[in-house]
C-alpha cells in the first residue's frame, strides 16, 4: 500500500452517523425497530452527557476511597 493512501476519513464517519440518524428518525423502518434504536441512542447520549458534567465540575473521588484504618499501638 502507498504511504499516502487515506481509506477513510473522518468524514466518512460523520457522513454515516447522519446516514444513521436519518434512517432512525425516517418512517422507513417499522416502528418496532425504530422505537428501540431512539431509545437507546438516546440512552448513550444521557449517560455520555452525565459523564461528562461529573468530569467538567470536578466530582472528586476522595470522597468515594475506603478509609484504611490501622490497628497499630502508638508508643
Amino acid at each position: 500500500m502507498s504511504e499516502g493512501l487515506v481509506l477513510a476519513s473522518k468524514w466518512d464517519a460523520a457522513d454515516d452517523v447522519v446516514r444513521f440518524l436519518w434512517l432512525v428518525t425516517s418512517r422507513h423502518l417499522p416502528e418496532w425497530v425504530r422505537h428501540p434504536l431512539i431509545a437507546i441512542g438516546l440512552t448513550l447520549l444521557v449517560h455520555e452527557g452525565l459523564q461528562w458534567l461529573r468530569t467538567r465540575f470536578g466530582e472528586s473521588d476522595e470522597g468515594n476511597r475506603p478509609v484504611q484504618e490501622i490497628d497499630s499501638s502508638v508508643r
